[in-house]
């Protein structure tokens, strides 16, 4: 067996770590560049939803995807939304629904409801849904209140 003096095999540890390093460095490289190409999927397209529920969204609004639980307005809100759809022009979500207008009756037991956003546009560079209609299970006859009548605008910001 031959023998290789210290310093030598630092040099080789030392060349073999660089190697390594620099291969890493350009596969490192090559991906990075990769993800910050655009992307162009049809999830880039989709509108979001800015979602008031919450404590930690009450003021700022949180940009989201198929919430479970949404702030339709000053009003009204929904939970529990099962989404049936969610594509560039429309968000469809069956769910319950409660809001200052049913207070007495709705409180604790929430409305069964279909709930739709539409309008997308670009606000602060992000496409999001401009405006939502709300339609209870039983009609909405028994309840007079706007944002049961047809469609109505939704938070932007």
């Amino acid at each position: 067996m031959k023998r290789t003096s210290t310093p030598r095999r630092h040099r080789t540890a030392i060349a073999a770590a660089l190697a390594c390093a620099a291969a890493f460095g350009t596969v490192a490289t090559a991906t990075g560049a990769q993800a910050a190409a655009p992307q162009h999927t049809a999830k880039a397209e989709t509108p979001y939803v800015i979602n008031h529920y919450g404590e930690e969204n009450a003021d700022k609004g949180k940009a989201e995807r198929s919430p479970a639980n949404l702030v339709l307005s000053e009003f009204t809100s929904a939970q529990a939304l099962h989404w049936k759809q969610w594509d560039a022009k429309k968000a469809v979500a069956t769910g319950k629904v409660t809001g200052a207008w049913c207070l007495d009756t709705c409180l604790d037991k929430p409305l069964k409801a279909t709930v739709t956003l539409s309008d997308p546009k670009t606000v602060h560079g992000k496409k999001v849904y401009s405006s939502f209609t709300v339609k209870l299970a039983g009609g909405n006859g028994a309840y007079d209140s706007e944002d049961l009548k047809g469609k109505q605008p939704l938070a932007t910001s």
